[in-house]
């Protein structure tokens, strides 16, 4: 057979590349506007080149896809950032590159599981009613809900962590301090890093040295601590780390990556959680009708205590969750970059291009989600909520590298809730918007009125066994 009458296969057209210096010097510190401007000019796919690197911005969920996939495959990956990251995360998850990553990601993934993290429930519920009584004693006031969510979050993951309560620590304001600088200063770092590399690091030392001494701190604090569960080891989640072993392999987590991945934990356990938190006290208190439909669904639960077994009746709960978490995701996009010539839909893209995932763009692209800037916890629950793509909303990311500690995180929130609305109720008529951070967090505290009257409080489930 001739081969050479056999044609080739097309090549796929390249996108069209546009000049986005000015775009990606705007995203450092306005990463939601600009990337929203861009996608609105480009499209859902856009090219951009800055200093001869070329960055693709993706938006449409098929595309997000495929990209989970081809990272599957070996043909992306999220190295290209672990000079950016390494000060902090080290090798941890976030960081780790492909072999230490499969190691580590297949020694720690049984101990978050759905069912490994109830584990933690009864701590969790005992701290939340506990938050709950310190914030229905304001009933009749205004009250700061961020100061208290981020107390509770701190008590539960230092005992999940470390077993040890806030009240045997000296420095748990510190610790708190240290999270917030963490979280203002690192997309800095990141940025600079996406577009110019190490070059311009050199011209912000102050912010630099402020960042440098948060990790510091985190670090030490972290080290002696674990030098403590290694004399004397227990049930909380270092030990258990100290002690993990794969079955298949024998591998055990070196010094080095334990101290890295409880880095990564401290920092990714807490700040994301909080500010999921509060965003949705921020929303519901704003929303009356959505307050009210959340406080009869849990006042339908049966009249017992709390466990993790009822969260699977509070479907509407649930939705207000997602909600939430379409509104305002974890970040404002995953980043990863071609290690070969890749094919995206009907385009070729070239190997070295950083592809990053624009999640809150996606979260609010119109065509995936009408009215996008409303909160409707209805569309997680109507009809369109089965027709629509799976990757339109992805706030805990997806394939290889989803995030390890959804269900975790899922359990820790719907408890925190369904606590908070037994006790009370709180409204609120502030306006904030998302502040300069890794995380979209608040721009302010989240302060409103508190009423002990819940409807959820002390009524019983008609039909609940007694």
């Amino acid at each position: 057979m001739d081969h050479s009458t056999i044609a080739s296969p097309a090549r796929k057209p390249a996108l069209p590349e546009h000049s986005m210096i000015v775009s990606m010097l705007r995203m450092i510190v306005q990463p939601l506007s600009t990337m929203a401007r861009i996608h609105a000019k480009y499209g859902d796919l856009a090219l951009g080149t800055v200093f001869k690197k070329k960055i693709l911005f993706v938006r449409a969920p098929e595309y997000i896809e495929q990209i989970f996939n081809l990272e599957g495959k070996g043909l992306l990956n999220r190295d290209f950032m672990y000079d950016a990251k390494q000060a902090l995360f080290g090798n941890g998850l976030i960081n780790s590159e492909s072999e230490v990553w499969s190691k580590q990601r297949r020694l720690m993934q049984p101990m978050f599981t759905k069912d490994a993290v109830k584990t933690w429930e009864q701590l969790i519920i005992a701290e939340a009613a506990a938050a709950a009584e310190r914030v229905k004693l304001a009933a009749g006031g205004d009250v700061d809900l961020s100061a208290e969510l981020r107390g509770l979050i701190q008590r539960i993951f230092l005992q999940v962590l470390l077993g040890k309560s806030v009240d045997q620590l000296s420095n748990g304001a510190q610790l708190i301090n240290v999270i917030d600088v963490l979280s203002r200063e690192l997309p800095l770092q990141l940025g600079v890093h996406l577009i110019f590399g190490q070059r311009l690091k050199r011209w912000i030392p102050l912010r630099s040295k402020n960042y440098r001494a948060a990790v510091e701190y985190l670090k030490t604090f972290l080290y002696a601590e674990i030098e403590q569960k290694r004399a004397n080891p227990g049930q909380d989640l270092i030990s258990l780390l100290l002690q993990a072993q794969d079955r298949s392999t024998g591998y055990t987590m070196p010094n080095d990556l334990l101290r890295d991945e409880s880095v990564t934990l401290f920092f990714a356990g807490q700040e994301t959680t909080i500010n999921t938190l509060l965003w949705f006290f921020y929303l519901t208190g704003k929303h009356p009708a959505v307050r009210e439909k959340i406080a009869a669904e849990i006042a339908g639960l049966p009249d017992e205590p709390l466990q993790a077994g009822h969260l699977a009746q509070l479907s509407y709960t649930k939705a207000a969750l997602n909600e939430t978490l379409r509104l305002y995701p974890p970040t404002s996009a995953l980043t990863t970059q071609a290690l070969a010539d890749i094919e995206l839909g009907d385009y070729a893209i070239a190997k070295d291009t950083i592809l990053l995932l624009t999640m809150h763009a996606t979260h609010h692209n119109p065509r995936l989600w009408p009215r996008p800037d409303e909160f409707d916890p209805d569309r997680f629950l109507d009809d369109s909520a089965a027709k629509r793509h799976k990757f339109a909303f992805f706030p805990f990311g997806g394939g290889l590298h989803n995030c390890i500690g959804k269900h975790f995180a899922e359990l820790e929130m719907l408890l925190i809730i369904a606590s908070f609305f037994r006790a009370f109720r709180f409204e609120t008529d502030i306006t904030l918007k998302e502040a300069f951070s890794v995380t979209l967090k608040p721009d302010g505290p989240v302060v409103g009125r508190v009423s002990a009257d819940s409807p959820s409080a002390g009524q019983r489930n008609p039909n609940s066994a007694r």
